[in-house]
């Protein structure tokens, strides 16, 4: 059992599995396929899918560390997005699950630096102002233009929304760091 588990984790932390997000990638594209949904590919779930895959690909560690933080903090806000507006699609399914874990597991094998803790604050902002920039506001890509509905009475302004949600990200993640670096036994090839 633990030799299939070594095998099954093998292949997870290879340059091969960058295939799988960049896959989910493609039918995000599939599924955005239309040129007025094509911002939608700038939602920070599809960015970092197409990160994580070159990340993986390159053997790159504060890359696939950045993505998978993104991807994790995404998955309870999807499924609250689901559960209030009911907007489900299969592929996102697994751009919030597998390729997290596919993340996990190869950032504990490549490894990371304390220096990709800002570099997720830096993508977070880039993104964010890519959104601006490039997707119509009434769309509010990565809530780049204003207020999460659901929760826009919890916050006076969207400057405070806005810092609320690069601090926890900070925090988040300074927690999947440590998590990542010390909690969880590295796994053996």
């Amino acid at each position: 059992m633990q030799l299939q588990l070594t095998r099954i984790s093998g292949f997870f932390t290879s340059r091969f599995a960058g295939f799988i997000p960049l896959l989910l990638f493609g039918l995000k594209c599939w599924q955005y396929r239309h040129a007025a949904d094509w911002p939608q590919l700038l939602w920070f779930c599809n960015a970092a899918n197409l990160i994580l895959a070159v990340a993986l690909f390159l053997r790159w560690g504060n890359g696939v560390f950045i993505c998978t933080v993104l991807l994790i903090i995404g998955l309870p806000i999807w499924v609250f997005d689901f559960i209030v507006n009911g907007d489900f699609h299969v592929v996102s399914v697994f751009t919030h699950v597998l390729s997290p874990l596919i993340g996990v597991l190869a950032a504990r094998h490549i490894g990371f630096s304390s220096h990709a803790i800002w570099q997720t604050l830096l993508l977070y902002v880039f993104l964010q102002v890519m959104a601006r920039l490039l997707t119509p506001a009434p769309l509010n890509i990565n809530v780049a233009f204003a207020i999460y509905a659901p929760v826009a009475k919890l916050f006076p302004n969207f400057y405070v929304y806005s810092a609320s949600n690069m601090v926890g990200l900070g925090l988040w993640a300074w927690v999947a760091h440590r998590l990542l670096r010390r909690r969880l036994p590295v796994p053996r090839a």
